[in-house]
């Protein structure tokens, strides 16, 4: 009779345990990398891509994702030379697989880019500016390291509805994102 009232007692008084620490709800990241940016006839050259996202889990593994990124491109060889950024914003739904250390993850949304640049073709130079909305779509792979940290490889692909064949069409990237959740 003491045992089971030593073992209720013990179990009125106790906390409960947890096997990890609660999942976390949103996340702060930044990006760094390189993108190639094309227009509808050829590349505009290659340069290197930053950028920072805030993500919030909708349900499950799925989370909606709001980042802002700079893409630059430089192209100094050859006949056709090409300099320039382009500003992009989006808004992504990301679906993660799985809810270990590792979870592969794929995202698709929808963007508005601003570009800025200039090109030289022929000797004959020019300076144009566009604002055009497009979609993404990418994937990667989420390294928790512990319950502080994200590290993520990424690939993604921006691409936007041009008027004219001088504004980028499509910008490919890879990256690495670093997040912290809260």
């Amino acid at each position: 009779m003491r045992i089971v009232l030593l073992t209720v007692l013990i179990a009125c008084i106790s906390g409960a345990a947890h096997a990890q620490a609660p999942a976390s709800r949103s996340s702060f990241s930044v990006i760094a990398g390189g993108g190639q940016t094309f227009d509808d006839e050829s590349s505009l050259g290659r340069g290197w891509l930053i950028g920072a996202a805030l993500d919030r889990v909708l349900a499950g593994t799925t989370r909606a994702e709001l980042s802002l990124e700079v893409v630059t491109h430089d192209r100094t060889e050859g006949f056709f030379l090409a300099d320039g950024h382009t500003v992009i914003g989006g808004v992504s739904l990301v679906q993660r697989f799985g809810r270990g250390r590792l979870q592969p993850y794929a995202f698709g949304g929808l963007t508005a880019g601003y570009h800025s640049g200039s090109t030289t073709f022929g000797g004959l130079h020019n300076e144009s500016s566009s604002t055009d909305w497009g979609w993404r779509a990418g994937i990667g792979l989420t390294f928790r390291a512990g319950s502080r940290y994200e590290i993520s490889p990424e690939l993604r692909m921006n691409g936007f509805f041009i008027d004219t064949d001088s504004h980028p069409a499509m910008l490919p990237s890879i990256g690495i994102r670093f997040g912290i959740p809260f």
